[in-house]
């Protein structure tokens, strides 16, 4: 009897001291573990997988895909212009640009306008037997900047990848019309989804209004007299492919 209760005896001794020895070692691997995190540089990583320097701030996109920075860019397009009810106004025309950065950007624009008779303007003649007084749009030439904030890939139903370059864009120019030339001022947004390094589709959207004069076109002896000016809100919207040449500062 005395020699099996000196057995249970020993093993519970064996087991708690092998409990000890098992927490024991936890322990100097936890503490082990809580040395090796604490020698972990941070710096050394920053510098191997974000933005390099000695700026403290990090860019958020590294190394882009498609870069613009120091390149010219040439784009042509067409497109549809609303500038007066009683028209159906289209346009087509080309755009030469500098990008200074990724960022920023300068350009140069042309468009030829065409137009026709709207439905409204068709139904409207036929019913009177006269025509209105519209003031056709011919040209626009000006300049803009382009102010690229978002840049970006979406997934194509899975399949494949988008890039795109969403911008904002304002300037001025010159409307050309039946009546005379006016000073247009714009400004809108657009987008850019890329094909390749070098080239991608375009649209946008832009806002033009100008001060506009009306010319009689329906009390036949008034024709080409003057009926005061009017506020054209012309609102534009086109769509290209733009290219983009390497210059020998760019990459």
């Amino acid at each position: 009897m005395s020699s099996r209760i000196g057995f249970y005896i020993s093993a519970l001794s064996l087991t708690f001291t092998l409990a000890g020895a098992v927490s024991a070692r936890s322990v100097l691997a936890a503490d082990a573990n809580d040395a090796k995190a604490e020698k972990v540089n941070v710096d050394s990583i920053r510098e191997k997988y974000w933005a390099r320097g000695n700026e403290s701030e990090l860019g958020v996109v590294q190394n882009r895909l498609y870069s613009k920075e120091r390149k010219i860019e040439l784009g042509l397009f067409g497109g549809m212009l609303t500038s007066d009810p009683f028209l159906t106004v289209r346009s087509t025309g080309f755009s030469a640009g500098f990008h200074f950065s990724e960022y920023l950007s300068a350009h140069l624009l042309w468009w030829r306008a065409y137009w026709s008779p709207s439905a409204a303007l068709n139904t409207f003649q036929e019913k009177m037997g006269a025509t209105t007084n519209f003031n056709a749009p011919l040209y626009f030439y000006g300049a803009e900047g382009n102010a690229s904030l978002l840049y970006g890939k979406l997934s194509l139903i899975g399949k494949a990848i988008i890039y795109y370059d969403m911008h904002l864009t304002g300037g001025l120019g010159v409307t050309g019309t039946e009546s005379g030339k006016y000073i247009t001022p714009l400004f809108g947004l657009g987008q850019k989804i890329y094909l390749s390094q070098g080239s991608s589709l375009r649209l946008d959207y832009r806002v033009m209004p100008f001060s506009e004069e009306i010319l009689e076109k329906v009390v036949t002896n008034q024709l080409g007299t003057s009926k005061g000016f009017r506020t054209n809100w012309t609102h534009a919207v086109s769509l290209g492919v733009t290219f983009l040449f390497s210059t020998g500062g760019s990459q």
